[in-house]
């Protein structure tokens, strides 16, 4: 069990960003709501799965929707407690401990929010160890958690239950219902019991986000910052170059683009909300595996929305969980789920 303190929260920002390939959005709003609550004397901890009682309640928090409409339609601050609170109502019963269920980015922060305005622990897990763009792109999902029921609310206080039949349709629900919200709301969903969640659930993405965050904030040069993140991943440097042209395009329900890098090696890469797709000609990287390009003078990761001519980058790759490599798993979100080639 580890205590959430100001320094936890500002290192578990500092690294979940890294592994959002791309997407994810920057976890500057979550760390603040987090770090302001700190302040106000709240608590809560980290807990390792197999601490969770087998018959234990486990939910998790996570906001839907743009990142960018969040720094411009900030939250209310009791979203969160919220969205928690409708699905113990409708189960009657107290949740022993929330699961991030996107470890990533600023879903990374949310949970912990959650936590600490409930005093509830939150486990160190996901159910993506990456950032996806749907609500079913879960481990939990692979092992047959559904979706629903989901409470969702936005920041003037509008709530909605919603139940479905099955997990695609219970996405296409909560997106309809963002939107209608004002392009982001706040969401509790994926009631599970603590022997589900240690079936199905991504270890330990939460301290690894924290091992990251403090080699970024470590005095060592940006290469060897590089290397260390490589070494505790599995990871490795595909190159280093200058964003040397952008093309931006529909793909589906979601837009994306292509970005040329050019350095000593020229690096292609596909993104839709992540990157999915880089290589150099010699070595090509595909989605459910990590692709980060990260800032050659700050290592602040470069997300897909942001991505501009003429930055220099840094592109890491490493690699997903297990999990995503099994049949079922790339069925869920290998390449072709986002119509590309294997």
């Amino acid at each position: 069990m580890i205590r959430v303190d100001e320094d936890l929260v500002r290192r578990i920002a500092k690294g979940a960003e890294v592994l959002g390939s791309g997407g994810g959005g920057q976890a500057y709003v979550s760390e603040l709501m987090a770090l302001q609550l700190l302040k106000e004397g709240r608590t809560t901890y980290l807990i390792d799965p197999e601490e969770v009682p087998d018959d234990a309640l486990i939910l998790s928090v996570a906001l839907m929707g743009s990142p960018l409409i969040l720094k411009e339609k900030l939250p209310n601050g009791k979203e969160a407690i919220t969205v928690l609170r409708m699905l113990e109502n409708y189960f009657g019963e107290e949740t022993y401990a929330i699961v991030p269920v996107e470890g990533a980015g600023l879903n990374s922060l949310t949970p912990i929010v959650a936590g600490l305005n409930s005093d509830i622990p939150i486990v160190d897990a996901d159910g993506m160890g990456r950032a996806f763009p749907e609500l079913q792109m879960t481990t939990f999902h692979l092992h047959g958690i559904s979706i629903t029921p989901m409470a969702i609310s936005d920041e003037k206080g509008n709530t909605i239950f919603v139940d479905s039949i099955d997990s695609v349709y219970g996405e296409w629900f909560a997106r309809g219902i963002t939107r209608l919200m004002g392009g982001y709301s706040w969401i509790s969903f994926y009631a599970m019991t603590g022997r589900e969640l240690k079936k199905s659930a991504i270890r330990h993405t939460i301290t690894k986000s924290v091992m990251i965050g403090e080699i970024l904030m470590s005095d060592m040069s940006n290469e060897s910052k590089i290397m260390e993140i490589c070494e505790i991943t599995g990871g490795s440097l595909l190159g280093e170059g200058k964003v040397a042209g952008i093309s931006r395009m529909r793909f589906n329900r979601f837009y994306g683009g292509q970005v040329e890098v050019v350095g000593d090696k020229k690096i292609s890469l596909i993104f839709q909300n992540e990157y999915l797709v880089a290589e150099n000609g010699v070595e090509r990287v595909t989605v459910p595996d990590i692709i980060t390009l990260m800032d050659v003078d700050s290592l602040r990761p470069i997300t897909t929305e942001e991505i501009r001519c003429g930055m220099n980058v840094y592109v890491v790759t490493m690699p997903s969980d297990e999990k995503w490599k099994t049949e079922k798993g790339l069925q869920v979100v290998g390449p072709e789920v986002f119509g590309l080639e294997e």
